[in-house]
């Protein structure tokens, strides 16, 4: 069935302004740069994982120095939604102007692309949204895999890394949440409900949240989809989104500013967390389906918030935190690995590695120092005296520099 819905697809809006900033400079086998003429650069990439070539889009900001240390941030495009415009520019950057908001903060972006079948593209976010759900789609692995790429290849803050995504690529913020939480320091979904369950993360995860309250397609009160192929799926309220992360981030305050800053719309704010971490929330009174105070698409934008510049500033307050499992559970006997030397003091190095493993060392309050894969080329010189804790996959081992 290739009957595409009217909830993501991009309308052909005019991308004059968008376009005159980028030039064609280089098209090689594997991918196409772009740059434009304010210095920031532009790469279309891929990456073969799960038998398949994934397609991404980097960009690079203004004046991008790899001697620096960049945050980086996930942004993933709606359901049914295509992932270039007709003449080949991003639509979720176009709509969301993430890309300009890097230049300005000094942040990389990363837009990842949805596999298509049958001319539909989605991702597999748990219970929504087809035919990555139908297919059973390993989206997971790709975003694993291609974090590990980027911090291969560009230089990035691996304790700055986000998420964030409208409608299914909200939703599958609301997963790696889930299953990927030793990765990522907050999220930032919008129009969209958590359907991923269930759900154990190891980390506490920030959250940010944006929705409108006259969204037709997930209603903020929960329901099913209001437009094909989602009007035989179910989607939970907001509230049941926001109580269920309450939960999992131990968290004990709620309060509620209704109008807020007399622009009509409600913001939540879920505090007194583990490790210090919250959940805020904006319900718009106007927009719909589409990215507050963004570009448009097929449905009107809200213009009572800027869902980017909120998420930019909520992200800065969170580098990867606590872990809430792991400390507890030393499974140090019967393990096949063993760190050496240990005591440690720039470098870490383990036996029977298959080069395959993820590592996070995390210091003796939970934090997280470091996460990544090759962790004996890593140096830890800087790190101070005392006792760490080095996740390898599920298993812990205790050691001291």
């Amino acid at each position: 069935m290739t009957t595409k819905s009217t909830f993501d697809n991009f309308d052909g809006l005019s991308l004059n302004v968008y376009k005159m900033k980028k030039i064609l400079f280089l098209i090689c086998s594997n991918f196409i740069m772009l740059t434009s003429s304010f210095g920031q650069t532009d790469i279309y990439d891929s990456i073969y994982v799960g038998n398949v070539w994934r397609n991404f889009n980097i960009h690079l900001p203004t004046d991008y120095n790899s001697n620096a240390s960049y945050p980086l941030i996930l942004g993933f495009h709606g359901g049914q939604q295509a992932a270039t415009s007709s003449m080949g520019w991003n639509v979720f950057a176009y709509q969301s102007m993430l890309s300009e908001k890097a230049d300005t903060e000094g942040f990389i972006v990363v837009y990842p692309e949805g596999l298509v079948f049958n001319q539909n593209r989605s991702w597999n976010a748990g219970n929504c949204c087809p035919p990555a759900m139908n297919q059973n789609v390993d989206d997971v692995g790709f975003i694993d895999n291609l974090l590990d790429t980027l911090f291969t290849n560009y230089s990035i803050d691996t304790t700055r890394v986000y998420a964030t995504g409208s409608s299914n690529g909200g939703m599958l913020c609301y997963r790696l949440a889930c299953e990927l939480s030793h990765r990522f320091a907050a999220i930032a979904p919008n129009a969209c409900s958590q359907m991923f369950f269930p759900c154990n993360p190891t980390n506490k995860i920030p959250i940010i949240s944006f929705h409108s309250k006259v969204d037709p397609i997930v209603p903020y009160t929960g329901g099913m989809g209001g437009a094909p192929p989602l009007t035989t799926i179910y989607f939970p309220s907001q509230d049941s989104t926001m109580t269920l992360w309450s939960q999992k981030n131990n968290c004990q305050s709620r309060d509620t500013i209704i109008d807020g800053n007399g622009t009509n719309y409600d913001f939540i704010k879920i505090h007194n967390c583990s490790c210090n971490v919250e959940i805020h929330h904006y319900a718009t009174t106007d927009g719909s389906h589409s990215w507050p105070g963004g570009n448009p698409n097929n449905n009107p934008v809200s213009t009572q918030i800027s869902a980017t510049d909120l998420l930019w500033s909520f992200f800065q307050n969170y580098s990867l935190g606590c872990l809430t499992t792991g400390i507890q559970d030393l499974n140090e006997n019967d393990f096949q690995k063993t760190v050496y030397p240990n005591p440690f003091t720039n470098k870490i190095n383990l036996t029977n590695t298959t080069g395959e493993e993820h590592f996070t060392l995390f210091n003796y309050f939970g934090q997280v120092v470091w996460s990544g894969k090759s962790i004996e080329k890593q140096d830890f010189s800087e790190l101070t005296g005392g006792l760490y804790f080095l996740k390898v996959d599920n298993r812990t081992i205790k050691l001291m520099k």
